[in-house]
């Protein structure tokens, strides 16, 4: 979207200057300016740098050079002689749109606004100038202002506003206000329905339709999927731990996974973001010895968009009940904060709280897991590729204050996850991190050692989606947990596979 905003500023800063602000004053001068009307640049250039020599204090020398430099794309050259063109005695007032327009291209829009608000209050073009500061504006992410600006440009000057609507429209659809901006292009298609623009337009208000028309604010999944894991008791890797906690058999096992999922995500106008999430995992394993778990969680996600960044605050509640008995709860706040520095890169940090509840009573004290969890992040996520290619590596910083001494510990966590289209409908998904927890006290159940585990955990996976509204999936996962007290070291291997249905 920004690309487009810029091109409109070239075309405009491209027929910006017409006519001559005074006359000229020397030889090479007016050489100059006559190479320069005729877009002979190079030779300009040459001509004016020896004006300029010949007369430093000369504005308009300065502003004919500085426009020379801006054809030839020297911007920064530019800016120094029009910056000189606008504050010699006497002025030349075109070099402050001329200056906005260039700040803009050098990325500086703060810069670019002051002078496109001198030009304005100037009085130099009013109609291109209130153009040219709705583009800066609208780059700011400053909406309501760049909304207004180009319509005073269309009110000052009907020729611009084919290109004035068409500017509207791109600041609507950047502000998720789809029916307004596809209302906006269409006024574009019927200012000059064989124009080039209005051909760029049909295609903007053809997308916009197909995406208001496919949104939908309720949608419900429906997964059914088999699973067989071979350690579902996370049974300890040595032998020797194994006997110390009896030997346990069984833990290779089959079982059923179903989840239920629902979203709420409305099509908002302007910055403020929202969406929800209700969702019901069951896995049922074909043993009753092994850990069956019945999960309902409801996450709410509002937030508020800052141009090209955004907060959101993810809150989150869940409750696990353990072999149909109650287990666990938990509830979580994670305020985030998320910034496109590129159009295919966003950088993200959060921090976060979690509040855990055991739902049982430990056997010994120490065992106790109630807890506060504070919790902090940073992450950087790359898309790329035209069929939803994703890549992201995040670093999690945990320390949990869990009321019993032996769960009272700091967590590192390293994670990449990787999404590959091998095809529009097939995507492969990657998935690996590693943990590590340092307990913090001695655990006096296994000699007074201070625990510190290291988990590895990785998965592959991959998704063909059928139609729009059935996929089917399988994926591998393997988990292998390294400890200094044997009994939590294990190792597992799970494979699941099956279908999910949207409605």
């Amino acid at each position: 979207m920004k690309k487009l905003i810029s091109i409109a500023a070239l075309l405009l800063g491209a027929c910006m200057f017409c006519g001559t602000p005074a006359r000229a004053e020397s030889s090479s001068l007016e050489q100059g300016i006559a190479q320069y009307r005729a877009e002979n640049f190079e030779e300009a250039l040459v001509l004016l740098e020896k004006s300029r020599a010949e007369q430093p204090e000369s504005s308009l020398a300065a502003f004919y050079l500085g426009m020379a430099r801006k054809q030839g794309g020297d911007l920064s050259g530019a800016i120094k002689d029009l910056t000189d063109a606008a504050t010699l005695k006497p002025p030349v007032l075109d070099a402050y749109l001329e200056l906005a327009d260039a700040w803009h291209f050098t990325g500086d829009d703060a810069k670019a606004l002051v002078w496109a608000q001198r030009s304005e209050e100037a009085g130099v073009r009013p109609a291109r100038s209130a153009f040219l500061k709705g583009i800066i504006l609208a780059a700011r992410g400053e909406s309501d202002d760049a909304l207004r600006a180009f319509e005073k440009a269309k009110q000052l000057d009907a020729a611009l506003t084919q290109s004035a609507d068409f500017q509207i429209a791109i600041v609507m659809a950047g502000s998720r206000k789809l029916s307004r901006a596809r209302d906006a292009l269409r006024a574009v298609v019927a200012a000059d329905p064989n124009s080039e623009m209005a051909s760029y337009a049909k295609e903007y208000e053809q997308s916009f339709t197909r995406i208001i028309e496919s949104h939908r604010t309720w949608h419900l999944a429906l997964g059914l999927n088999y699973l067989y894991d071979d350690n579902a008791i996370s049974n300890p890797s040595n032998a020797a731990a194994q006997a110390q906690i009896g030997n346990p058999t069984g833990q290779r096992d089959h079982a059923f996974l179903g989840t239920l999922r629902l979203d709420y995500s409305p099509m908002l106008s302007g910055n403020a973001i929202f969406n929800a999430q209700y969702l019901l995992q069951s896995t049922k394993y074909g043993s009753g010895d092994n850990p069956s778990t019945l999960i309902n969680s409801l996450t709410l996600i509002p937030g508020y968009a800052f141009g090209s960044s955004a907060l959101s605050l993810p809150v989150n509640y869940s409750h696990v009940l353990l072999k149909e008995e109650k287990y666990q709860q938990l509830l979580s706040a994670r305020p985030t904060w998320s910034w496109q520095t590129a159009p295919q890169h966003i950088l993200q940090g959060a921090l976060a709280y979690s509040r855990r509840d055991m739902l049982n009573d430990p056997f010994v004290a120490e065992e106790e897991r109630d807890s506060n969890i504070f919790g902090a992040s940073a992450g950087h996520i790359f898309s790329y590729g035209k069929l939803g290619g994703m890549a992201a590596l995040r670093y999690d910083f945990s320390y949990d204050a869990a009321q019993g001494s032996h769960w009272q510990n700091r967590g590192h966590r390293i994670s990449l996850n990787g999404v590959v289209p091998l095809a529009a409908t097939v995507k492969l998904n990657l998935s690996g991190e590693v943990s590590l927890q340092d307990y913090l006290n001695a655990n006096t159940l296994f000699n007074d050692i201070k625990r510190n585990d290291t988990t590895w955990f990785g998965t592959a996976g991959i998704s063909w989606n059928l139609t729009p509204n059935f996929a089917i999936n399988a994926q591998y996962a393997h988990t292998t947990a390294h400890s200094n007290i044997p009994v939590y070291g294990y190792s597992r291997n799970t494979f699941s596979t099956g279908v999910e249905l949207g409605f």
